[in-house]
């Protein structure tokens, strides 16, 4: 079990026995920040909401192509969105401890607060979701086909729209607040978090289009997954430069070393390679598949530790009173 940080008053303690000539204890080396008690669920919930949103962009560009292929995907897609839509609410929950605070949080919208804007997102974004699925399950004939007028075209570009927000509003929720890392990444943490989610859910739906044999769109997803995993990597690189000595916990030591091999390299660059790879090389189409599920997986774990190490960096950051006193600009 974690011991509990010392109080203030604990670091004078015994400063009476001290010698004159001995530094006596100072409330500067003492945490002036209340570290976070985020955990996996959390660490999950950020994931899996960067996936959402990605997810509801390809719905909408999908969708409003030709190609029967990608209307396949499109349908895939809008299942895959309200599956994680439905998802991430108890893992939010189960976060907060009691369903009311959740409820509580829907009683008004504070457009100053990330997470009542946040919480209003996913409850519309799931909305727009549920509509889509119920025009395709009237499409598939599964539900009654006059069910189709509560799902009006205009809810697949909202799904969208809704998608990117959410998407952005997962690092806006780290970003907005006195952590020092955090507060440094102000403007990286929302736009990593919104390549890395469309990344991943390019990620997903390449399996998911591999796993029900519509590969044809894979190809197409993948190039749309290297646009957003070079633009997350030029980003990263770009926060450690823009943070300095604020970045240490999340670009140095363990936690650091973890992050270029999980994201960094094992994340981003592989994939990418075997994307090239797959696009220059002619493979069977067995080995190919194998390949594009391999990289999506890789993807998919590189976001994760992602997240995983935006949380815990900031755990350690707000326990260094140094950086506390100084002002992110």
């Amino acid at each position: 079990m974690l011991a509990h940080p010392p109080s203030p008053d604990d670091a004078f303690t015994g400063a009476a026995g001290r010698r004159d000539n001995e530094p006596g204890p100072s409330y500067f080396e003492q945490p002036l920040l209340k570290r976070p008690h985020w955990g996996w669920n959390v660490i999950t919930y950020l994931f899996l909401g960067g996936i959402m949103g990605g997810t509801g962009l390809i719905t909408m560009l999908a969708g409003r192509s030709s190609i029967p292929a990608d209307r396949r995907l499109s349908r895939t897609a809008k299942f895959a969105s309200l599956a994680l839509a439905a998802i991430n609410p108890p893992l939010l929950i189960s976060h907060l401890g009691r369903p009311e605070r959740f409820l509580n949080m829907l009683r008004i919208v504070k457009f100053k607060s990330p997470m009542s804007l946040g919480v209003w997102g996913l409850v519309l974004y799931s909305g727009a979701a549920g509509g889509n699925v119920l025009y395709e399950l009237a499409e598939m004939r599964v539900a009654p086909r006059w069910l189709r007028i509560f799902a009006p075209p205009v809810l697949e570009p909202l799904q969208a729209l809704l998608g990117a927000f959410t998407a952005g509003y997962t690092g806006v929720l780290i970003s907005a607040t006195a952590i020092p890392l955090w507060a440094k990444g102000k403007r990286h943490i929302p736009a990593l978090s919104v390549c890395s989610g469309l990344a991943g859910a390019c990620a997903l739906n390449t399996i998911l289009a591999i796993v029900s044999g519509n590969d044809e769109p894979v190809e197409r997803l993948e190039r749309l997954e290297a646009v957003a995993a070079l633009a997350e990597l030029t980003l990263l690189a770009d926060f450690r430069r823009h943070a300095g000595a604020l970045g240490k916990p999340m670009f140095e030591g363990k936690r650091g070393r973890r992050l270029r091999d999980f994201t960094a390299i094992g994340g981003i660059a592989i994939p990418l390679l075997l994307n090239v790879m797959g696009a220059v090389l002619p493979m069977p189409k067995s080995l190919r598949n194998a390949r594009s599920v391999a990289a999506s997986a890789l993807t998919l774990l590189g976001g994760y530790v992602l997240r995983e190490t935006f949380i815990e960096a900031g755990k350690t950051s707000a326990g260094d009173p140094h950086a506390a006193f100084r002002q992110p600009e």
